[in-house]
């Protein structure tokens, strides 16, 4: 693995005094399989004493809404049977390490922290108040939709609707990242580029974002060629 940049831009010395982090798992992506994840997994206890993986399994009811026009309580158990299947197949391999080293937590226990509504709270506002930030969430969202259709994935809802659901599902995983800055996991681990709005964030572009969000460190890694 290598890291690709990090944002903000940091000095390895200041990314690596760092002891901890965590990666979140995104469900659709191959990269979170097979010997991809261990690579990952491995490059990152390395590197930190502890890494936090997170599956993200209820976020992804949105997508279930959007792809195949499922209610919320429909969405929400296929989106958690898909990390149950996640956790079927990489789950052993996790639970190899020990538990001050790796743990493995799932999307909805981010959302049963106590942080995680007044998180929430203050980016709606922001999303309703600010209208350079919500232009930055719905950019992000409509970049999604965009991948959607070029991959051949047909929505089962109308197109406003589509992003009114990309945006809630952006709005989410945001406020659980400032939650788990709060609590100490300022930096992220990813394997693809930062959303453009959290790098508008890092560059101080609005004002009244929820403080673990300006801590927070991204590192965008890749496999290394050859």
């Amino acid at each position: 693995m290598q890291i690709v940049r990090t944002t903000p831009s940091v000095a390895p010395e200041r990314l690596f005094a760092h002891r901890r982090c965590y990666m979140g798992i995104s469900l659709d992506n191959p990269v979170f399989r097979g010997e991809s994840l261990k690579d990952l997994v491995t490059w990152a206890l390395a590197h930190f004493d502890q890494c936090l993986i997170i599956v993200g399994d209820t976020l992804r009811r949105f997508n279930e809404t959007m792809l195949h026009g499922l209610a919320e309580a429909e969405a929400a158990a296929a989106a958690e049977e898909l990390g149950r299947e996640f956790l079927d197949g990489a789950g052993a391999w996790l639970e190899g390490f020990a538990p001050d080293r790796l743990t493995v937590l799932r999307w909805r226990a981010c959302l049963d922290l106590p942080e995680f509504p007044a998180a929430r709270q203050t980016l709606d506002r922001l999303y309703a108040a600010d209208a350079a930030f919500r232009a930055g969430v719905q950019r992000d969202a409509h970049a999604f939709i965009k991948r959607q259709k070029r991959h051949g994935r047909p929505f089962a809802v109308d197109e406003e609707r589509a992003l009114a659901l990309s945006c809630n599902y952006l709005l989410e995983e945001i406020a659980v990242f400032s939650v788990l800055s709060q609590r100490g996991w300022t930096v992220e681990l990813y394997p693809g580029p930062e959303l453009g709005v959290l790098v508008d964030i890092a560059r101080g572009c609005f004002d009244g974002i929820p403080v673990g969000l300006k801590q927070r460190i991204n590192v965008e890694l890749r496999h290394r060629k050859g």
